[in-house]
């Protein structure tokens, strides 16, 4: 979707017209059944988004804990990908129940952003979901307890992993961290995303804690992405390795002692394959949905005006975690401001303590209760509020038990203070 809500209507408007067509219907039924095994119950999900790394691993795994248990075989409707989004190798994960189902049709894919339930037509059931009902009916799954079903690694790229680890001069069974930061280039063109940036400078003293501790970090990105410098031997641009595929983001996300990584598309693989993260740099989202145990080092948001630091409170009342874009943030006279070095080491050292002896972050409670508190009140004006409902924005993962916040983040001066 783009940035204006305007041409969004327009789009889904256009959409609901191309759906309510009969030849429509007729070329999705026809890129359809020759998937089609008899006697076998069979759900169609349109993954509209197939170019975006982040939707790609998330959609599915989504759809694997919904709708899994009721179908035998769900067939993924996709374009043909391309750019810098693209990976080919994750679509090999969802599980042995799924089949992707690629086509060259203009209109098909983008169905997948409309909203209609489960369509019942006769030979395969339809889900019309977009992503935003997709993430949220699974938030509302978790929250009610209901089982959450995991990707699966493939043999063949579990092997293409084995051998770049051995290229990568890596002592076999040694522990590794995966590290993905996100910069502007990366999709240069949308630099209303740059607030979800990161400066790979800043994680020095986080790396050197990783490998001291005897680790190796292989970090993911793309070829044009800032490399590290003056790195330890033991940590790696794995982009920049001559042995690198995109089979190998797959491989290290799902094989990681832990990542250490942005809200940006790796940090759903890792949380596709139920793999424990520190999310950092991590903006206020309202549909992220880290997994339940994550370490999250949120950003800090100030007045562009005076430097002042905006509590939780001020960052909610304000509707900030609706907002995605840097534009949008600047008119409204907020800056946000990147974990500094200090802060990503003290994550690193927490997530080294969780995997050598099982010690997890322990918040202040009376902190964090007082988070989530705000969280679900700032939650129930969401649901009563008909656009966001309309949107499927009406769900707050930190209103619930998606993520921790770190320790440094409920003591920030200022960050909890009442009203």
């Amino acid at each position: 979707m783009t940035t204006f809500p305007e041409e969004d209507a327009r789009l889904l408007e256009n959409l609901r017209a191309e759906f309510g067509k009969q030849e429509t219907m007729q070329r999705l039924f026809q890129t359809v059944l020759p998937h089609i095994e008899e006697g076998r119950r069979t759900l169609v999900y349109i993954l509209a988004q197939v170019d975006r790394i982040g939707h790609t691993a998330m959609e599915p795994f989504f759809v694997k804990s919904l709708y899994g248990p009721h179908y035998d075989r769900i067939l993924l409707v996709t374009g043909e990908g391309s750019g810098a989004g693209y990976n080919p190798f994750i679509l090999q994960c969802p599980g042995p129940e799924f089949v992707h189902v690629p086509t060259a049709d203009p209109i098909l894919p983008l169905l997948g952003f409309l909203d209609g339930g489960i369509l019942d037509l006769k030979l395969f059931h339809l889900c019309l979901a977009s992503p935003q009902r997709v993430v949220r009916d699974f938030g509302r799954h978790a929250v009610a307890g209901g089982e959450i079903r995991y990707y699966e690694l493939p043999d063949d790229i579990r092997e293409r992993g084995e051998a770049f680890l051995a290229a990568s001069g890596m002592p076999e069974g040694n522990p590794f961290v995966m590290l993905h930061t996100r910069d502007m280039s990366y999709l240069p063109e949308k630099a209303h995303h740059a607030f979800r940036c990161a400066d790979i400078r800043t994680y020095r003293q986080a790396i050197r804690r990783f490998t001291e501790a005897g680790y190796w970090v292989f970090r993911l990105g793309d070829r044009n992405s800032i490399p590290m410098e003056g790195a330890p031997r033991e940590a790696l641009d794995a982009f920049l390795h001559p042995a690198y595929s995109q089979a190998l983001d797959i491989f290290l996300s799902a094989r990681c002692a832990f990542a250490f990584n942005q809200a940006s598309g790796p940090e759903a693989l890792v949380r596709a394959f139920g793999r424990p993260a520190a999310t950092v740099n991590l903006v206020y989202e309202l549909l992220r949905l880290p997994l339940k145990n994550d370490l999250l080092l949120f950003k800090d948001y100030v007045s562009s005006a005076n430097g002042m630091r905006l509590s939780y409170r001020e960052i909610l009342e304000r509707g900030l975690p609706a907002v995605g874009s840097g534009e949008v943030f600047a008119k409204m006279g907020v800056e946000i401001r990147e974990n500094d070095e200090g802060e990503l080491e003290e994550a690193a050292r927490s997530m080294i303590d969780r995997d050598r002896d099982g010690t997890d972050v322990t918040a202040d409670a009376e902190a964090l209760d007082s988070f989530r508190e705000l969280g679900l009140a700032y939650e129930q004006r969401l649901m009563a509020d008909p656009v966001m409902q309309r949107d499927n924005h009406d769900f707050y993962a930190h209103a619930h038990g998606f993520g921790v916040p770190a320790p440094s983040v409920l003591a920030r001066k200022g960050f909890l203070d009442p009203a």
